[in-house]
């Protein structure tokens, strides 16, 4: 008979080991196994045999490495509105699957004989206490390391994620006396995971009596105990431009760049050798009508596009957070309105403090994954 010993409870990460332990009491018979089925949304995707442990006899599994295969990363609908999308639990922002443990010995099958269901989140384990926290610390609060102080500007997007049974709060608006000017209540009835932007245009927009404008100083995002402070910076002498990020929670996060910005190109070439000359009627000539005959065809041109962005001093904390931006593996320029898919070309980051390096500018450099190529020759 099976028996199970431990499996993933809470809200684990499943970027991170799923164990399953589990023990028998026939582990003595002839060429035991243990029967390990995976199922996700009903269909199945891994049977495992497994010999026991030789030092214990009992079954180890990780169904982390199957279940993570099934998650997408396509779910984010960028919208200039207060509430963009809600990502489900079936494969965006978390995954729920099926275990059923059997057992084979004697040349015969026993399928299914303890089972089980199991949520796995999409967050990632943390360098220091791995393990002794799960997502659950996120219930009913806002989805991100990020300081709780945002600088933006008038028109900015800001992304940002909230876990919470019900995702309600306040917004309120302040002018340059600290007198508030505006108060919005929201819920979002049954949304359990929200993206969320939180710009001033987004709220306008989704809010008809907010009104967020030049006079305003700053303005406050309340849901319970939780509060985003969003102060409104004058326009710079630089374009600024923002990237959103998959942060470590499986949410959105909006790192914006407003110092001086640089965009290269690197230019692959393909061609050949030719003859510089051609063979006339009469002559051998290397140029006609004062256009001379090339030695070489460049048939193909490949154009790859990079962009240098800076960002004014980050405090401390802002490059704890801002480390979760180079380690992303989904990031979103936005310009005019649209987002493009880049990455991020640096493999290596510090987190700096001001004790030690005093105000330090933070810069990053995109590739945008969007090739071109020069007309075909």
């Amino acid at each position: 008979m099976i028996t199970q010993l431990a499996y993933p409870s809470g809200e684990p990460s499943i970027q991170d080991a799923l164990w399953h332990v589990f023990n028998t009491n026939v582990t003595g018979q002839t060429d035991y196994k243990y029967v390990m089925d995976l199922y996700v949304g009903g269909t199945q995707q891994v049977r495992v045999k497994l010999f026991p442990d030789p030092s214990n006899n009992k079954g180890y599994f990780d169904a982390g490495n199957v279940i993570r295969n099934t998650m997408t990363y396509e779910w984010l609908i960028p919208s200039e509105t207060f509430f963009m999308c809600e990502p489900n639990v079936s494969g965006q922002i978390a995954q729920t699957y099926q275990y059923r443990i059997g057992e084979e010995y004697s040349g015969t099958t026993f399928l299914n004989q303890a089972s089980g269901n199991v949520t796995a989140y999409n967050w990632n384990a943390p360098l220091f206490k791995r393990r002794q926290s799960d997502l659950t610390a996120k219930q009913g609060k806002f989805m991100t390391n990020r300081p709780t102080t945002i600088n933006a500007s008038i028109g900015d997007n800001i992304h940002i994620g909230f876990y919470g049974a019900a995702v309600s709060g306040d917004i309120r608006a302040y002018d340059q006396n600290n007198n508030q000017t505006s108060w919005q209540s929201f819920t979002l009835g049954n949304t359990k995971f929200a993206q969320l932007n939180i710009g001033s245009k987004a709220i306008n927009t989704y809010f008809s009596n907010t009104n967020i404008n030049t006079a305003t100083k700053y303005y406050d995002i309340i849901s319970g105990a939780n509060t985003l402070r969003v102060y409104l910076d004058c326009n710079g002498r630089y374009d600024s431009y923002n990237l959103h990020f998959l942060n470590d929670w499986g949410m959105f996060d909006t790192a914006k760049f407003n110092l001086v910005s640089k965009l290269s190109m690197d230019i692959e070439r393909k061609g050949f050798e030719k003859r510089d000359y051609s063979f006339g009627s009469t002559s051998v000539d290397y140029y006609a009508n004062n256009k001379y005959v090339e030695s070489k065809i460049n048939y193909q041109n490949k154009k790859d596009y990079t962009y240098k962005l800076t960002m004014n001093a980050p405090t401390d904390e802002e490059y704890q957070w801002l480390a979760e931006l180079v380690a992303s593996p989904q990031i979103y320029f936005e310009y005019d309105g649209y987002y493009y898919p880049v990455t991020i070309k640096a493999t290596n980051y510090e987190f700096s403090k001001y004790v030690n390096n005093r105000l330090r500018v933070f810069e990053v450099e995109i590739e945008m994954n969007q090739t071109r190529y020069s007309q075909l020759r």
